[in-house]
């Protein structure tokens, strides 16, 4: 089991989709109960029969666990990534109620799909075309059916360690470059436009480090996560040096986290098709 330092270390080289399968990990759970909204704010049964879409599914963890709760159902999950598919699909085990196929939902979704709930979970931050996205979905949503969104408020992670707000504003900022955040702001405006109503936003707010295993878990995510950001940072858009980069997570790393504290919000929001 890795501490926080190891975990620091071990992602140097982690790649994405192991570290997204520990966010599913992490978020899994909560994913879960906000989708048994998604299905009562449609009207629906949870024992279906009714469709979902988990449109970015990565290699569909969370595709496969709604195929197993609702046997009723039909799930399809959706990733622009090949590889990623075909881990979805090799693990698909005996389900036989969920399917898997590549698709770039920066794309219209294939002609004649009509699903009941579309889920995009940490998925439209990082799509250049917000709105035009959001548009597409609509036209793949029945009337009366609903997406469940997850995105990253405009407020940042806090952390007691000054170091956290230093990487922060170096990762906002080049996050801000690409549209990946500001988005909490003008998301209603694109989903009525898209023609949703009934909007709900909540705030889930996880803890980081602190004296709790679930705040020592989510720490040692968020430093892989900021890890992540390196080239981003460094190579892309110039605002750090790679030595300091390292320097700085070394001391987050090497930080005694039981006596530091903080939070990471993510923004959850529910929504329906308008008739």
């Amino acid at each position: 089991m890795f501490g926080p330092k190891s975990n620091y270390l071990f992602a140097q080289n982690i790649d994405e989709r192991a570290r997204l399968e520990r966010q599913f990990e992490l978020m899994g759970e909560d994913l879960g109960l906000w989708f048994g909204e998604a299905l009562r704010l449609a009207g629906l049964d949870a024992g279906g029969p009714w469709s979902a879409l988990d449109l970015g599914c990565g290699e569909g963890q969370f595709a496969r666990e709604l195929a197993r709760r609702h046997p009723g159902a039909r799930v399809t999950g959706m990733d622009v990534d090949p590889a990623a598919i075909a881990a979805a699909v090799a693990n698909r085990g005996d389900v036989t109620n969920v399917e898997f196929a590549v698709h770039d939902a920066r794309e219209p979704l294939p002609a004649g799909s009509t699903y009941d709930v579309v889920v995009m979970w940490m998925v439209l931050l990082y799509l250049p075309d917000k709105a035009g996205t959001l548009a597409q979905v609509a036209a793949a949503t029945r009337s009366g059916g609903t997406l469940l969104l997850c995105n990253v408020p405009d407020e940042p992670v806090r952390f007691s360690h000054p170091v956290v707000a230093e990487l922060m504003e170096a990762a906002t900022e080049v996050a801000g470059r690409f549209g990946a955040v500001g988005l909490e702001g003008r998301l209603p405006a694109h989903l009525e436009a898209a023609g949703f109503a009934d909007l709900t936003t909540a705030v889930l707010r996880y803890p980081l480090g602190g004296g709790t295993a679930s705040g020592q878990r989510w720490w040692a995510h968020w430093l892989t996560t900021i890890a992540a950001t390196r080239r981003a940072v460094v190579d892309v858009g110039g605002l750090m040096d790679g030595a300091e980069f390292d320097r700085r997570m070394a001391l987050l790393a090497g930080a005694p986290t039981l006596r530091e504290h903080g939070e990471w919000p993510f923004l959850v929001t529910l929504a329906r098709r308008r008739a």
